[in-house]
């Protein structure tokens, strides 16, 4: 194997990150996943930049979020976190962006020998993907890695068409029933449908056809050795952290986008807004509970996701950084899972979702995003994914 000086890691880097940037994803995205190692690269809302980051280790272990530790990477939880112990973390060892990029570990490893081999390992590949000296980075080079196509969301094959629109329908049936005998609000069923990719299929395209679709969405393509490759582009912030400000947001209500609306001139019906109201409610007494009095409520208004709308109503409080990470801890394992997935009271929909759904949602309707990057920490609803 070639050994790197870091002079020369900057220099490539360096030259890199002012390409192309959608290239420079790929050569990334490819070096990362031919070495064998965890990576995630995303969007923000309403942003151009993208960022991509891989950590130098295999294996990824699930730990509880604690925004007090400061430690930069990307968080992806499953939608069941139990004991809110199933969270898999990804260190920022090297985060990339349009604006250039920066180490998190040393170059040695941080003293761990196999990191700092597995950290040469990357930075050989990636310069060599650079120099042009393997294959071209197509469809069929790109594609997941043996280890990336885990099967953990996967209980069982699903039903034909037929048979499992019906099972839908009995689940949705069962679901009214348990409503209507117990006075819960709402409950959020879901079912799995498997589609073959093409042959063709590339997960960066993808990444990008989605940022591209969907400005206003949190795009992002995560890669983790014997978990799987998920891809994809989510309207609902759960919560976001910046200098001495923390927010959140309640969305819930949906209906088909209309262009020759005015999103400002929606109509919507009073099923929508009394199960936004839930959504508001809910948050406001989490806040209340907590005796925080000086928090600012803004909405609802209607939002646009691709070619869908949502009612939304943003939450914002200030307050020093230490008290508001804390604050930050409890308002992430108050609102997950958020009732736009799970439904309201949150026990009683999960209990009923756990027991009846029939498949392993994995990481479908947990929550992803970039903590404690560029002085933000900024996680997600995983939808649309």
């Amino acid at each position: 194997m070639i050994a790197i000086p870091v002079s020369e890691q900057t220099l490539f880097l360096n030259a890199l990150s002012a390409q192309n940037f959608s290239g420079a994803l790929g050569v990334f995205y490819r070096a990362a996943t031919e070495t064998s190692l965890p990576v995630a690269l995303w969007r923000a809302p309403n942003s151009a930049q993208k960022h991509a980051l891989v950590a130098f280790t295999e294996k990824v272990s699930p730990l509880r979020i604690d925004f007090t530790h400061q430690l930069p990477g990307f968080a992806f939880s499953p939608f069941v976190n139990k004991k809110e112990q199933g969270t898999l973390f990804i260190k920022a060892d090297l985060h990339l962006s349009q604006n250039g990029h920066r180490f998190y570990a040393s170059p040695n490893g941080n003293g761990n020998q196999k990191a700092a081999y597995k950290q040469l390992e990357f930075l050989t590949a990636y310069k060599t993907l650079l120099q042009g000296d393997a294959p071209p980075l197509t469809s069929a080079t790109e594609q997941p890695k043996p280890w990336s196509t885990g099967q953990s969301s996967v209980a069982a094959p699903p039903p034909p068409n037929d048979a499992a629109r019906k099972k839908f329908c009995a689940l949705v049936n069962d679901a009214i029933s348990y409503i209507q005998a117990t006075g819960i609000k709402k409950i959020v069923a879901s079912r799995m449908a498997q589609t073959p990719l093409p042959p063709n299929f590339s997960p960066i395209a993808a990444f990008e056809a989605l940022c591209r679709r969907y400005p206003h969405a949190f795009v992002s393509l995560v890669s983790i050795p014997n978990v799987g490759t998920w891809i994809g582009a989510s309207p609902e912030l759960l919560l976001r952290l910046q200098a001495h400000q923390l927010r959140t947001v309640a969305l819930a209500g949906t209906q088909a986008f209309n262009p020759a609306i005015p999103l400002d001139k929606t109509v919507w019906g009073d099923k929508e807004l009394e199960e936004q109201a839930l959504v508001s409610d809910y948050i406001r007494t989490f806040f209340q509970q907590l005796n925080l009095r000086h928090f600012t409520e803004d909405g609802p208004r209607t939002v646009s996701a691709g070619n869908v709308i949502h009612l939304q109503s943003d939450f914002k409080i200030e307050m020093d950084s230490p008290r508001l990470l804390a604050l930050a801890n409890q308002v992430l394992h108050s609102l997950h899972p958020t009732s736009a997935v799970c439904g309201m009271p949150k026990q009683e929909a999960l209990s009923f979702i756990l027991e009846k759904e029939g498949y392993n949602r994995a990481f479908y309707s947990g929550f992803l995003g970039p903590v404690h990057l560029q002085g933000q920490s900024s996680l997600f609803v995983n939808l649309r994914c």
